[in-house]
């Protein structure tokens, strides 16, 4: 059974580990949260406001799912 996420549905927790995500190309990759779901600067708005964004929107992140456990025997 796939546990896979839509990004639009929901996003993981920030903290310090990794999930892995399907891309818009069709690849998949392990991703650290942090850095790939975290707030990064967009520049700033016509007021001068600093701006954010997300980078899984940039690297074009559709889906994510947890790692998978350590195997049993």
């Amino acid at each position: 059974m796939d546990n896979w996420t839509k990004v639009e549905t929901g996003l993981p927790a920030i903290g310090d580990y990794s999930v892995l995500a399907y891309f818009d190309n069709g690849g998949m990759d392990m991703v650290h949260v942090q850095d790939y779901f975290g707030d990064i600067t967009a520049g700033l708005d016509s007021d001068g406001t600093q701006l954010y964004t997300k980078w899984y929107i940039r690297a074009g992140i559709t889906h994510w799912m947890p790692m998978p456990g350590e195997p049993h025997d």
